[in-house]
C-alpha cells in the first residue's frame, strides 16, 4: 500500500497537480478500491498494473499517462451497470481538474472491449490489464472467482455461469490473438489454456461446486 501510495504522489508531481489535491484523491481511490463488494477490482489489482507499467515504461511514449489511467481504471466499479469506465473517466475529471486528462481518459473507455486501437500506448496498457489471463492457473483461478464473487449478489450463480462462458470466455478464444502487443504475445498459449480451464469448470458446476 505505501509502496503504491509513494508511486501516486511521484506521478502526481511529475503531472503537476496540485499539491493540495494529491491525498484527498489518494483517499477517494483507497476508498473506492477497498469497498467490500470487491474481490478482484481491489487495490492489489491496481498495484499489479502498475508495477507492470513501469516495468515496461521505456516501451510507452507517455508512460506516465498510462500510469494515470491505471490508477483510475476501474475506480468506479458496478457490477450491475455497463458504464463503469466512462464514469471512472468522468471522475477523474472531477478529482484532477487542474491537468489535462483527456487521453488518460481514452485509454480508461478503452478497457471497456479491449480491442485494438490506432494507440500503442492503449494497445499495451490493455494488454497489462488483460496480463491475469496468461497468468499461471493458481492466479488466474484466484482472479476469475474474484470476478464471480463480484458479480454474484447481482446475477446469481446460474446467470452469471451462462454469461461467463457465452459472452466473455468463449468469444475471447475466437480472437487471433487474445493479446494486442509482442510485450505480451508470449503469454498467448498459457491464457488459451485457462480460459479453457475455466469453461471446465463451469461445466463441472463452477466455484459453488469446486
Amino acid at each position: 500500500m505505501m509502496t503504491l501510495e509513494t508511486t501516486w504522489l511521484e506521478l502526481c508531481e511529475r503531472l503537476g497537480v496540485q499539491s493540495s489535491r494529491r491525498h484527498p484523491v489518494w483517499q477517494v481511490l483507497v476508498s473506492a478500491y477497498g469497498e467490500p463488494y470487491r474481490h478482484y477490482h481491489t487495490l492489489a489489482h491496481i498495484s499489479a498494473v502498475v508495477a507492470h507499467a513501469e516495468r515496461l515504461r521505456e516501451h510507452f511514449q507517455m508512460p506516465d499517462t498510462v500510469l494515470l489511467a491505471l490508477f483510475f481504471h476501474d475506480v468506479i466499479y458496478d457490477a450491475a451497470r455497463q458504464d463503469n469506465e466512462m464514469r471512472s473517466a468522468d471522475l477523474m475529471r472531477e478529482l484532477l481538474p487542474d491537468i489535462d486528462t483527456e487521453r488518460a481518459g481514452a485509454m480508461i473507455v478503452a478497457t471497456q472491449h479491449h480491442t485494438a486501437t490506432s494507440d500503442p500506448d492503449t494497445n499495451l496498457l490493455l494488454d497489462i490489464d488483460m496480463s491475469i489471463l496468461g497468468a499461471d492457473w493458481p492466479a488466474y483461478r484466484a482472479y476469475a472467482e474474484g470476478v464471480y464473487r463480484e458479480y454474484l449478489p447481482v446475477y446469481g450463480h446460474d446467470a452469471y455461469a451462462a454469461g461467463r462462458v457465452a459472452l466473455f470466455l468463449q468469444p475471447t478464444l475466437t480472437r487471433d490473438s487474445l493479446f494486442l502487443t509482442p510485450e505480451f504475445a508470449g503469454r498467448e498459449i498459457v491464457a488459451r489454456d485457462n480460459l479453457h480451464r475455466e469453461i471446465t469448470l463451469w461445466q463441472a458446476g463452477g466455484f459453488a461446486h469446486a
